[in-house]
């Protein structure tokens, strides 16, 4: 399963309390403030959700929103 951009604002608002009104497809996990330590979580909550293995160097903070739905649709293109 792929992720939306539903989907991934629902974890970024659900589990690391970025105001909905903030996510964007060009705004980067930092201007979100997500954290190295989040950023980890993010990649959990993804391979539990969506069965993907986002590799620690695919989110880092100047990641954007966009690039993280990149990453776990790719990815869990090969799943």
């Amino acid at each position: 399963m792929s992720a939306s951009l539903d989907a991934l604002a629902e974890i970024l608002t659900g589990s690391f309390d970025v105001p909905a009104e903030d996510i964007a497809p060009d705004k980067t996990l930092d201007e979100l403030g997500v954290d190295s330590v989040a950023r980890v979580e993010l990649a959990d909550i993804a391979h539990e959700q969506f069965g993907v293995l986002i590799p620690d160097d695919e989110l880092t903070g100047d990641t954007t929103v966009e690039q993280c739905l990149k990453a776990i649709t790719i990815t869990g293109g090969d799943a």
